[in-house]
């Protein structure tokens, strides 16, 4: 390297100016194998490299400056695009960490869930977050679930509006009348029509108007028709609570109103559980964890020392499991040392049949026992501590 290249590198990396990480390595000491053509002397001189390492570090400085500004407008840009996204409706993707979701290990675009890769923008069983689940034959349209619109309805983007009186979109999607202006039979007027009523500025037909069916406001919804001023489920369909659904496939009311399928999906009225859950009385659970299905359907747990692990169910320190109700072997004279070892009439101590409760601090019963630590004699016989408490010193606790 040349004596003016020398020194206008050593300059440079004095004051901090050479920030790129192979300018870096190669004007500063560090061997990272950029090459030699820079050592090499073309007789071009020291005045042009000198140049042409100035011109070099101006435009990495240049594009640097740039990166960060292109970074900014497309915040910016981003930042423009959620907010009007927000006007439209009031779901908006959820693709934080705070959501349960990490896109670290999926491809551009898509969230990573429990269950895999997706994209939340238009999976039905993931629409706009992870544990968002549209129902039925419900649509994901950019994260919000559209379930389709009443009969006389059009989809506007995401949002269900009857063109014949919706003065944004009068007579067709976006189509906004005039200050001043009403929306009636799909035209921009300066008055109500006939046949109609005022909602603001909007003058629907109430007996017809799927979304202002009988009065003002009056949404009908997916799955139905006003008639005479009435909502009307479509054939084949079911009215539960405000909806109009189809109990063969909808998994929030698979088979009834009600049933939910707990992420599961609903083939015929019957739920068809994901992943490792199963089908019990028609709702999905989770036979590793569900206290009342632990391992298989109806296998309930201790509902005061129990909880199901792994599907198999345990109980709070100092207590075993026989067949689903936590017990004391040290104690109890039903399961003395095991579960099903009666002691008949004597009592239980140490978790052997025994003669008398001599020895023992304290007798409850056929129970040779400790007050002073015994969560179902705690302080005093039959005094039991609540689920997750211990007794220490004879009191309850955490």
């Amino acid at each position: 390297m040349t004596t003016n290249t020398s020194t206008w590198l050593a300059r440079r990396c004095a004051s901090g100016f050479v920030t790129a990480t192979v300018l870096l390595g190669l004007a500063c000491g560090s061997d990272v194998g950029v090459g030699s053509s820079t050592d090499t002397d073309t007789g071009t001189g020291g005045t042009d490299t000198d140049a042409t390492m100035s011109a070099t570090a101006a435009s990495m400085s240049a594009s640097a400056t740039a990166g960060s500004m292109s970074a900014s407008a497309t915040t910016d840009a981003t930042a423009e695009t959620t907010d009007a996204t927000a006007t439209v409706t009031d779901t908006t993707l959820d693709t934080s960490a705070s959501a349960g979701t990490d896109t670290g290990t999926c491809e551009p675009g898509l969230v990573l869930c429990n269950d895999g890769c997706f994209d939340v923008s238009n999976d039905p069983q993931h629409c706009g977050s992870c544990d968002e689940q549209c129902n039925g034959a419900a649509e994901c349209v950019a994260g919000n679930c559209i379930e389709g619109c009443a009969v006389g309805a059009t989809l506007c983007g995401v949002e269900c509006v009857s063109t014949d009186s919706d003065p944004n979109n009068c007579g067709s999607c976006g189509n906004a009348c005039g200050d001043g202006e009403v929306c009636g039979g799909g035209a921009c007027l300066g008055m109500c029509p006939d046949g109609t009523i005022q909602c603001d500025a909007a003058c629907p037909d109430p007996s017809v108007d799927p979304l202002n069916c009988g009065g003002c406001g009056q949404d009908c919804g997916a799955g139905s028709e006003c008639i005479a001023g009435n909502c009307t489920c479509l054939a084949g369909l079911e009215s539960c609570g405000n909806d109009c659904v189809d109990l063969d496939i909808d998994p929030n009311n698979c088979g009834e109103c009600g049933n939910n399928c707990e992420g599961g999906g609903c083939e015929g009225g019957q739920c068809t559980c994901a992943d490792q859950n199963i089908s019990c009385e028609g709702n999905c659970v989770n036979p590793n964890n569900s206290d009342q299905n632990c391992g298989s359907c109806g296998n309930a747990c201790d509902q005061d020392f129990g909880f199901c692990d792994n599907g198999t169910c345990a109980c709070d320190a100092g207590l075993d499991d026989c067949d689903g109700t936590c017990v004391n072997f040290d104690s109890d004279p039903n399961n003395c040392g095991s579960c099903n070892n009666d002691c008949g009439d004597q009592p239980c101590g140490g978790g052997e049949c025994v003669a008398n409760c001599d020895g023992f601090p304290d007798q409850c019963g056929g129970s040779c026992t400790n007050l002073e630590n015994d969560p179902l004699n705690c302080g005093d016989c039959g005094e039991v501590c609540n689920d997750g408490e211990s007794c220490n010193g004879g009191q309850c606790g955490n």
